[in-house]
């Protein structure tokens, strides 16, 4: 894993210092080697975290004639079977590296070469003969790649903050991706905070010549690559061993839970020693997981190493996260994962993760919730679902991690709305109509989430599937997964010098994965997965309720954290885009236990804490 930035200019030369500056805004990604390449209208950049081919893996690598030169980012898991397959069609290769792969299959393949990796990835390559570049990424996402385009100047970066760098980049906030933060605490599709730039999409190649700009999609999951009858605990296993190439040595972040327990089963089945497990401990026992993790890498033999997450952490971390952080993120998981990418780049390069998971195999109550409410509304008149609301709003808020009576909360409120819709209320931020929004700015009438990208998301995935609960799965897998957890994931890893692999993101097994009939019914989520824990570890570890990577962010606002709270809250940067009396009445009801906004909050935080940064 890496971290790449450049830029190609048709009117003027590309000025080393420039590509240098962008490349030290993202060192942290890869501290091992930095390598520039200086052409005629292109200037290419890498910072490499060495992880395979540890000597002859530098970058940018070019072919024999340096007609071809590239920059990557991330893992080619078949670079092995591809480099045997270019052999055969007479191409020769100097290095072990899978960067080197990726040069003789452009030379063999061309714009089509994407089709055929299995990875994580994001590369840029300056084809000098064509007098043009080629950027692409991989199909889930896991890999992110930004990118401007100006007239006759194409800058692109892992991170924002490296386009930033560039003179001709103004900073506007894009308002349309504001009110999507607000409402989600992350901003889906191509779009991002800055007007003008934008995310590569998963999947998806951008060309760029003196011609201009093309953007074309290689991959989407559509009903006909779903395959059906593979089995799923090999094809996991399978993926998992894939993942764990490597020549340095591999953890697993485990947070005993369903997946990454089976991710660290199948690890330790086929590599039977020297495996290390890194975890987070709460000391509140409705976030806690460690009794779990603990039993995981006690049967499994793993060294497992832990360190504890509490509200101290969260105002030691702050300053720091908030430093580096280039596009606001609310997740506030972002923290503990944080802290546990910091304690495992003490003792390896590389960790596994389970990630991925319960979007794919249906592990978010949400999930089941629509099964309820679909049968529910049919026999339970608005008007009682709002009496019914009305009295829960009475009673006093709980801190605890799942409180059953705000669950009911969220579950009335969106009971008698379509799929979609009830969806993305469920997993908004209690912000749907953007009431905390500055309406001198913002027009309060218009829907939430208006977007091409999610109105043309939703016809498709309505054309592949008409499950319901699938529908969300692949939903919350094309938004929330792909923009939140794994940007939170790329982002705490990288800041810390550490790769994170995803063996639930193969593809064959996401596209095998959603051909089975529903992960979901009423009293069960992730059933298939359960199915194959029952079969590998005792009941204590399948048989429990999820708790999910939160922290008691509900109970902290009010206690060690006010301070800081407040300080941000009282920012007035932000009072241009949040209205500040509604912004006070938020923060006091949410003291006062009339409503848990701990989530509207800590959004707003961490939007003051960024503009603080990008806005001086």
């Amino acid at each position: 894993m890496c971290g790449i930035a450049g830029y190609v200019d048709y009117n003027h030369q590309p000025q080393k210092h420039l590509v240098a500056k962008m490349l030290q805004e993202i060192a942290y990604r890869g501290p091992d080697q930095t390598g520039i390449y200086i052409e005629e209208n292109v200037a290419l950049g890498i910072q490499r975290l060495s992880i395979i081919d540890l000597k002859t893996g530098n970058q940018p690598m070019q072919n024999s004639d340096k007609t071809i030169t590239v920059v990557f980012n991330g893992e080619i898991y078949n670079f092995l079977e591809l480099k045997q397959s270019l052999k055969e069609k007479g191409h020769k290769f100097k290095t072990k590296s899978d960067t080197e792969v990726l040069i003789h299959a452009y030379k063999a393949y061309g714009f089509e070469m994407p089709k055929y990796l299995k990875g994580m990835f994001a590369f840029a390559i300056w084809d000098k003969k064509k007098n043009l570049i080629f950027i692409s990424r991989d199909p889930s996402g896991i890999k992110p790649l930004y990118y401007l385009q100006k007239g006759n100047l194409l800058l692109f970066g892992s991170e924002l903050k490296t386009i930033l760098i560039h003179p001709q980049v103004k900073k506007i906030i894009n308002l349309q991706a504001l009110k999507t933060y607000s409402s989600l605490g992350y901003i889906f599709g191509e779009s991002t905070i800055f007007e003008n730039i934008h995310k590569l999409l998963p999947g998806q190649n951008l060309i760029f010549s003196k011609k201009g700009k093309q953007l074309n999609t290689y991959y989407e999951l559509k009903s006909d690559k779903i395959h059906i009858g593979k089995n799923i605990d090999s094809l996991l296993e399978k993926a998992v061993m894939t993942h764990s190439i490597s020549d340095v040595p591999i953890g697993i972040l485990l947070s005993g839970g369903i997946d990454s327990s089976l991710v660290a089963y199948y690890l330790t089945k086929n590599i039977k020693k020297g495996i290390n497990t890194f975890s987070i401990n709460f000391e509140e026992k409705s976030f806690d997981e460690s009794l779990y993790a603990n039993a995981v890498a006690k049967q499994l033999g793993t060294k497992h190493h832990f360190e504890t997450f509490n509200s101290k952490d969260v105002l030691n971390l702050f300053p720091n996260i908030t430093k580096k952080l280039d596009e606001p993120l609310a997740d506030p998981s972002l923290l503990p994962t944080y802290k546990v990418c910091a304690l495992a780049s003490k003792f390896v390069k590389v960790v596994l993760s389970g990630d991925g998971g319960d979007e794919l195999f249906g592990g978010y109550p949400t999930y089941q919730g629509h099964l309820y409410a679909e049968q529910l509304k049919k026999i339970v008149p608005n008007t009682a679902a709002k009496h019914l609301l009305n009295l829960l709003n009475v009673l006093p808020v709980s801190s605890k991690n799942y409180p059953k009576t705000e669950i009911l909360k969220e579950f009335i409120k969106g009971m008698h709305y379509p799929p979609f819709k009830r969806h993305l209320l469920w997993m908004s931020l209690k912000n749907y109509n953007h009431k905390l929004l500055n309406n001198k700015l913002f027009s309060t009438e218009t829907e939430p989430f208006e977007s091409d990208f999610l109105k043309n998301l939703i016809k498709r995935i309505e054309s592949n599937t008409k499950k319901l609960t699938t529908q969300m799965q692949l939903l919350d897998f094309e938004t929330y997964l792909k923009d939140d957890l794994l940007v939170k994931v790329d982002r705490a890893s990288m800041y810390n010098s550490l790769e994170v692999r995803v063996p639930f993101l193969d593809n064959e097994l996401i596209e095998n994965a959603y051909s089975l009939n529903s992960h979901v019914n009423i009293v069960e989520t992730k059933r298939v997965l359960r199915a194959l824990l029952r079969d590998k570890f005792p009941p204590e570890i399948f048989n429990r309720p999820k708790k999910g990577f939160g922290i008691p962010l509900a109970k902290w606002i009010t206690g060690d954290l006010e301070e800081l709270v407040t300080e941000h809250l009282q920012n007035k940067r932000i009072f241009d885009y949040f209205d500040k009396s509604k912004i006070s009445e938020c923060w006091q009801n949410h003291k006062m236990r009339k409503q848990d906004n701990s989530k509207l909050i800590w959004m707003m935080v961490m939007f003051s804490g960024w503009l603080n940064q990008w806005f001086r």
